[in-house]
């Protein structure tokens, strides 16, 4: 089901990529961010936009290892 409003919170953020184990840089990646908006959003300096919103409720449901799978495939298809 799709959820037309999800929930940002800066705490989540941080807790979603502490729990996926990755650094800012490396979580920005799989939303395709820079590492700085990372900073910004959780030190509540910066909130995401909507279509950001969107792609961090789809790094939800990840485990470490699917986060550190999509993490590689993003790289090797940049060369």
């Amino acid at each position: 089901y799709a959820r037309s409003r999800v929930r940002f919170t800066a705490q989540g953020l941080r807790s979603l990529r502490q729990r996926l184990d990755l650094s800012a840089n490396d979580f920005a990646k799989l939303i395709g961010v820079s590492g700085q908006s990372i900073y910004k959003w959780e030190a509540q300096k910066a909130r995401p936009r909507a279509s950001q919103v969107a792609a961090l409720a789809t790094l939800r449901g990840l485990g470490k290892k699917e986060a550190a799978a999509r993490l590689k495939a993003l790289e090797d298809s940049q060369g």
